[in-house]
């Protein structure tokens, strides 16, 4: 009984300490990352402290969680170890004891067998068997996180019944029309696109310009659609986008993304 409130102690404990150390991981691997793939950058800026006191801020967060959820395992560990030596040590004193009172008629070599099977279940095969059950539980929380990722909702369909009745030079003339936009990227979060509107013509060219977060990047992700309107509409060359797969919206357009120019040598890339 006492066996079982320890695990069930144990795996409660242990489950959230590895959803934690889970969610401290992600950091660590997505910052090395960036740093692996703009070191260049972060070295012309001479903001290799910063990423240093980030970096060694997020990974010790992810050595605290690690560190706790191996102290928890060795604590379990340990009272199992001193219950079987309490249990194996009563039971030899105990069959020592009843043998010399003569309290049961027991041969030696019975008691000798009885006390090496003993051993060996209280002190290797039951503490495993309650350990790897515990265990089992706690790397389950790896799939728990995948089950998360697999009910995140989806895009829209890549297809719909709409694109068969669009000709397949559209956009002929590539105006846009943005009406009363208003996007955000989670629910949970303010809009980053609030009530924008504004009309482009077809040969007109058209520059953006505003500070860091100002929302420029989100409007390219509304015209493809990977940031989904909550309210008004986008227009191109007269067709709600809304009303498209994404297959069609998205090989009818261009877009060049945000890249750095760096200098490398006598070679301009």
């Amino acid at each position: 009984c006492y066996f079982i409130k320890l695990r069930n102690m144990f795996v409660k404990t242990t489950r959230e300490l590895k959803r934690i150390e889970g969610m401290a991981r992600s950091p660590v691997f997505a910052m090395m990352s960036e740093s692996l793939k703009g070191v260049r950058t972060i070295r012309c800026n001479g903001k290799m402290n910063y990423f240093f006191n980030n970096f060694e801020s997020i990974q010790a967060a992810h050595t605290k969680a690690a560190f706790a959820f191996t102290l928890c395992s060795r604590w379990f560990a340990f009272n199992l170890d001193i219950i079987s030596f309490v249990f194996t040590s009563v039971a030899s004193f105990s069959a020592v004891l009843f043998y010399e009172k003569g309290w049961l008629e027991i041969q030696p070599s019975v008691i000798g067998l009885a006390l090496t099977l003993l051993i060996q279940i209280s002190t290797t095969n039951f503490p495993w068997i309650v350990r790897q059950s515990a265990e089992v539980t706690n790397q389950m929380v790896s799939v728990e996180r995948l089950h998360e990722f697999h009910e995140l909702p989806s895009e829209a369909p890549l297809k719909l019944d709409h694109d068969k009745s669009i000709d397949n030079d559209w956009p002929l003339s590539p105006s846009i029309t943005v009406n009363d936009l208003t996007v955000r990227y989670r629910a949970s979060l303010p809009v980053c696109l609030d009530g924008l509107s504004f009309a482009v013509g077809a040969g007109e060219r058209l520059g953006v310009v505003g500070r860091t977060g100002s929302g420029k990047s989100s409007l390219v992700q509304a015209l493809l659609r990977l940031l989904e309107t909550e309210k008004g509409f986008i227009e191109i060359d007269g067709i709600d986008i809304s009303s498209i797969g994404l297959q069609r919206l998205r090989t009818s357009m261009a877009v060049i993304p945000q890249s750095p120019v760096l200098f490398s040598g006598y070679t301009v890339r």
